[in-house]
């Protein structure tokens, strides 16, 4: 049996200005008319798929066979992709916030596509089955909060498209590739297991496997991350920077994108972990702009409260990630 990817549904934000990649796997032949061509490949396994960049616009039409199975895909725009990723701050939802409710505003422009999770009972309102979901008044509040003010800001003129890819309580070592997170020089003990699910979705490339290698290498335009609250520990926040230099350097190599802006979002202070390991994570990730390769730093904890691991204003720092966007 040979399948298309799940990300690819009516509704969904493709990005402009990069290679148009569409992928999925399977034995059989694939044939994808997109775009005024027709292009086939005969797959054994993974099989890709590639177009020229586009500019934005839309609606456009893809119609893909896969063996004897034809399907049309519809609505399609081109736009702008961002990645959310990290662990409870992005996943942070616009009805956790302080702000009242009335803020919540619909936007066709913005579009969202939900990466299943290994959590049972999830508060998550999406996942792949769902496809891309169009920004309502009535479905805000179970946006990420942080993916809504940003998309609400840049989604006034063209396409947004939210991919949300992440974990609670999740360590910087299972967003990466096994291989990679077993390198010698990134061996270090982590002692924040005390999460029930902690030991489960924490090993070292779990969630790359789980939820990150289900959209790889769909184009995007810049990954958002913000993580770190579960590797301070001295020894983790001793090398965060190079568990940064390992995710960066590695996604783009995955993602086939060797430009891949990264937005780090560098940690808000927090009174009940005002530690030395705390102070060194955010050290690391205010290091990451001018250490790493097209990596820019949001600083939050002027904006933050700081009473609260999880900052409950998130809207004043989701600007700023839009000023650090539009360089």
């Amino acid at each position: 049996m040979i399948t298309l990817n799940p990300i690819f549904t009516n509704g969904m934000i493709m990005q402009a200005g990069k290679t148009v990649r569409i992928f999925g796997e399977g034995e059989g032949t694939v044939t994808v008319e997109f775009l005024g061509e027709a292009k086939s490949v005969c797959s054994k396994g993974k099989w890709l798929i590639e177009f020229k960049p586009q500019a934005y616009g839309g609606p456009y039409t893809m119609a893909v066979t896969l063996g004897n199975e034809a399907k049309e895909i519809c609505d399609i725009y081109f736009g702008d992709v961002y990645l959310l990723s990290g662990q409870s701050n992005m996943q942070f939802k616009m009805w956790e916030r302080r702000e009242p409710t009335d803020v919540y505003k619909g936007n066709e422009n913005v579009r969202l596509f939900t990466v299943d999770r290994m959590e049972e009972n999830t508060e998550e309102r999406w996942g792949m089955a769902d496809g891309w979901v169009t920004l309502t008044k009535e479905n805000a509040k179970d946006f990420s909060a942080i993916g809504y003010y940003v998309s609400q800001e840049l989604g006034k003129d063209r396409k947004i498209g939210l991919i949300a890819c992440y974990q609670g309580a999740s360590v910087i070592q299972s967003w990466l590739k096994k291989d990679v997170a077993q390198r010698p020089e990134l061996q270090v003990e982590n002692k924040f297991a005390d999460h029930e699910w902690f030991p489960i979705w924490n090993d070292d490339g779990v969630l790359y496997d789980f939820m990150l290698s289900k959209i790889i290498p769909f184009s995007m335009a810049s990954v958002l991350w913000y993580q770190g609250e579960s590797n301070a520990s001295i020894d983790e926040a001793r090398i965060y920077l190079r568990f940064l230099d390992a995710l960066t350097s590695s996604w783009r190599e995955d993602f086939m994108d060797e430009d891949l802006e990264f937005i780090v979002i560098q940690l808000a202070d927090y009174n009940e972990r005002d530690t030395e390991g705390w102070h060194l994570i955010q050290k690391a990730q205010m290091e990451a702009e001018s250490s790493l390769k097209n990596v820019k730093t949001v600083v939050c904890r002027d904006v933050c409260e700081t009473d609260d691991i999880h900052p409950k204003s998130k809207r004043e720092l989701s600007l700023r990630i839009v000023k650090a966007l539009l360089g």
